[in-house]
């Protein structure tokens, strides 16, 4: 399977989804779909970090395989995912989201703003470490289970009822973040070379 070509359109799909949302969803469509803009970032930042440096690359003694240009970035690797960082969360505060609401040109900035933020954390990804990637991807669940309750708080805010907001959060838990964190677990088993 050409994993390069795969992940450029999956990076588009759901980037064209996100878009598609943030243009006429709800406002419980667009509080949970700032997954889109990140993760379709990310995954387009990995594509060119990988497309570019495809013919050059480099196994360490521990088995890991990253292109020549992940191991020259790495000493700036922290810099990249604290400014993806500084990108994404100013964008996910509920004070934030209710003058979106009100503005709506500012969802375009809020878009465009995440998009990068997951594009440059997915093209610096490949410069971690194994245990380094584990850890990222931990506190990266927590944040996301944080959001959640930081929503399910903040609908009074929103002028969302809470049932319906614990309802898509079950949702976004049950089809989202667990077969997210089944898939990860099945990464690190198999990459630790337990099965």
């Amino acid at each position: 399977m050409d994993y390069l070509r795969f992940s450029k359109y999956l990076s588009f799909l759901i980037l064209l989804v996100s878009i598609i949302i943030y243009a006429i969803g709800d406002p419980i469509d667009k509080l949970l779909a700032y997954q889109g803009p990140v993760i379709g970032g990310a995954i387009l930042g990995w594509y060119v970090l990988n497309s570019v440096s495809k013919d050059k690359i480099v196994e360490s003694e521990n088995g890991d395989r990253a292109p020549v240009t992940a191991i020259l970035i790495r000493k700036y690797a922290l810099v990249g995912l604290i400014i993806g960082i500084v990108l994404i969360i100013p964008w996910l505060t509920p004070f934030l989201f209710v003058i979106e609401e009100s503005q709506p040109f500012l969802y375009i900035i809020s878009f465009t703003s995440m998009a990068v933020g997951g594009f440059i954390i997915g093209y610096i990804m490949s410069s971690f470490k194994f245990i380094e990637k584990v850890i990222l991807y931990s506190l990266g669940f927590v944040g996301d289970i944080l959001y959640f309750f930081v929503i399910y708080i903040a609908s009074q805010m929103f002028g969302i009822p809470q049932l319906e907001i614990v309802n898509y959060i079950l949702l976004m838990v049950y089809g989202i973040k667990f077969p997210e964190g089944a898939l990860f677990g099945f990464y690190v088993i198999k990459r630790v070379n337990a099965i």
